[in-house]
């Protein structure tokens, strides 16, 4: 009953309030720090890489235009054996026996060729869609990367802000133990007191001021991780003011299951069968179409015979000034068939199963630990939230017990040693409450990222 009154106040709280959990800066500067990641601009980078790629697996589809050409020149020696001839009036034979030739030219060509691919063989249409599986997986983890992003620069708000509540309380104590070591001279004066009270007195003066230096450094040190973070300059993040109370929200819709990294896995296992279905696939033939227009020209042949003509007795040589051809067109469809490929494609099948069952027993394990880690966040979250209340009775008890320290040793009632001991116990008790709402907080975001919330338009919510 006491922990059901507990968190009906916490959430009463927020409807009286309607206290949001991070101010328009601290929005701002989370926003700022996923622009400037350089981690996520890698990581969008390599998703436009991607991107591209899948257009091209589907552009292979769109027709091509090629065109080649060449110019050459030839020279051959030439030994053939052709049936005797004989002439019809002179009864000359030619070709008798074996001849030689010697036979020269110059030959010029130039196609355009068009191509234009009509199937696939499914490879196209499957390696598509495997590929935008894989740009779907990569952008869940983005996703994550940003929550991590997010989570960090929530974690340094409350760091700084912790270290700057701590720091106001050492120096309301400092306050107060000015005053006290002022009224302890004035009476040691009148002999009232006796220096060991001032000496102890400055001893904790001296304990709260070495407090107080490393708690600068410290909060110098976060300053400059903000800095780097969000880009801003150190000077700006100093005059920023952060505020440490209790994470406030809704209950949320969303589970374990809506993790981005249990979707990635998801969307790898739908890719990884895309490309399990384009291996098996692999066997049907690939049809294209294609048209080429060419030119062609052999010019200045000659070829030189052994052989006279019979009268004149002048050497028989055939010369060819040119011999082109324009248009020179073939239009059709080819087609491409693997029949055997050595099993190559039965390893890849075999290959792209086994990798498919890994990302599945991924996934299994994942479900049943972020399950878990769910259940676990969730309790964590309602054991300090209550906390945080019991924390802040402790706060007050602590206050109101310094106060009647106080006026207890002036009215000499205790001695000094636990005037002090109340200072530290009240200390002690400011800082166990900062401390509980920033544990509080960090359970808060766990939970979120349990659920795949953590997103900046829930961080309010």
């Amino acid at each position: 009953m006491k922990k059901k009154f507990l968190l009906l106040f916490l959430v009463l709280s927020t409807v009286i309030f309607g206290q949001n959990n991070l101010t328009e800066t601290e929005l701002e500067m989370i926003q700022l720090s996923l622009q400037k990641s350089y981690e996520l601009k890698n990581a969008n980078n390599d998703l436009m890489i991607d991107s591209i790629e899948s257009k091209a697996i589907r552009q292979n589809f769109i027709p091509t235009l090629t065109m080649n050409g060449g110019y050459a020149y030839g020279s051959a020696n030439l030994n053939v054996d052709i049936p005797t001839f004989d002439l019809p009036i002179s009864g000359t034979e030619i070709f008798n026996g074996s001849s030689q030739f010697d036979a020269d030219g110059h030959f010029f060509y130039t196609n355009l060729t068009a191509k234009m691919l009509l199937f696939s063989g499914l490879q196209v249409n499957y390696g598509s869609k495997a590929s935008k599986e894989k740009i779907k997986a990569k952008n869940f983890m983005v996703e994550s990367e940003r929550a991590k992003i997010i989570k960090e620069v929530i974690d340094t708000f409350d760091k700084i802000e912790l270290l700057e509540q701590s720091k106001s309380v050492i120096t309301e104590s400092e306050k107060r133990l000015v005053k006290e070591r002022l009224k302890v001279n004035v009476a040691i004066e009148n002999g009232l007191a006796t220096p060991f009270e001032r000496e102890k007195i400055a001893a904790a003066e001296l304990n709260l001021a070495s407090k107080k230096m490393e708690l600068e450094g410290n909060l110098r040190l976060l300053r400059l991780k903000l800095s780097m973070l969000t880009g801003k300059e150190l000077s700006q993040i100093e005059k920023y003011e952060f505020d440490l109370k209790p994470w406030l929200f809704t209950e949320q819709s969303q589970s374990y299951e809506d993790r981005p990294e249990l979707n990635a896995l998801r969307s790898s296992i739908q890719a990884y069968e895309y490309k399990l279905k384009m291996n098996k696939n692999n066997f049907l033939p690939k049809v294209q179409a294609f048209a080429t227009l060419s030119y062609f020209n052999l010019f200045d042949t000659r070829i030189q015979t052994p052989y006279d003509t019979p009268i004149s007795e002048q050497p028989i040589n055939l010369d060819l000034n040119y011999f082109e051809g324009f248009p020179a067109y073939l239009v059709g469809v080819g087609f491409e068939w693997d029949i055997f490929t050595g099993l190559k494609n039965d390893n890849e099948i075999q290959k792209t199963s086994i990798e498919k069952n890994m990302a599945e027993n991924k996934k299994s394990d994942a479900e049943e630990k972020l399950k878990l880690f769910e259940q676990k966040v969730k309790i964590e979250f309602d054991v300090k939230s209550e906390q945080v209340l019991l924390k802040e009775k402790e706060k007050d008890v602590a206050s109101n017990s310094l106060k009647l320290a106080i006026a207890s040793y002036r009215e000499g009632l205790i001695n000094i040693t636990e005037r002090l001991q109340a200072e530290t116990e009240y200390q002690q008790a400011v800082l166990d409450y900062y401390k509980m709402i920033a544990l509080q907080r960090q359970a808060a975001l766990e939970l979120l990222i349990a659920s795949g919330s953590l997103q900046v338009n829930n961080l309010n919510n």
